[in-house]
């Protein structure tokens, strides 16, 4: 049931980045809008590349490259060997995302790029940027705990056998009793 729910979500979030795409073509080509006066702006950019404009330029190889990610996390949303609800949000968060990001690389040959943070010299983002952060790390987190709860259940079963391990040498006598 909540893959359902992240699957619905994932969809939802591919539909606002993709609105506000289209909205921040056609109203920030106008010009910047300031959310926050010499900190946070909305700008229109068109990124050829990836995060900070890396790679630019390569548009089909990034298609290319971003459309097996995609199916390698899709193959495992859907492996059924996704266990916890965090890793199920966070692969959803990385579908949508990378989704979102895909439809403009291929329909225009850019990604649409709008959330301008001056305060800091940074790259201009958009929502599936976002999404695909946050996902990335939120997976990081879930799989960080899911192998520490691993390592706790194992050395709970190494305690058990010590413990079996005692309780023979109480029946049976230690190693030097004879």
């Amino acid at each position: 049931m909540f893959q359902l729910v992240s699957t619905i979500i994932a969809v939802i979030l591919v539909a606002v980045d993709q609105i506000v795409k289209n909205w921040a073509a056609e109203t920030l080509v106008k010009g910047d809008i300031a959310i926050i006066e010499n900190v946070l702006y909305l700008k229109y950019a068109e990124n050829t590349g990836v995060a900070f404009s890396m790679f630019s330029d390569n548009r089909w190889i990034l298609v290319i490259v971003t459309s097996v990610m995609l199916a390698a996390v899709l193959a495992f949303f859907l492996s059924g060997k996704v266990s916890g609800k965090l890793e199920v949000f966070s692969l959803s968060l990385l579908l949508s995302g990378g989704v979102g990001n895909l439809i403009d690389r291929i329909s225009l040959g850019y990604v649409v790029d709008y959330i301008d943070v001056r305060i800091i010299n940074f790259a201009i983002f958009n929502i599936a940027d976002i999404c695909i952060c946050v996902g990335a790390f939120l997976l990081c987190v879930a799989v960080y705990f899911s192998d520490k709860k691993e390592k706790e259940e194992k050395q709970a079963k190494a305690n058990e056998f010590d413990e079996i391990d005692k309780d023979l040498e109480k029946i049976f006598g230690g190693e030097n009793n004879e």
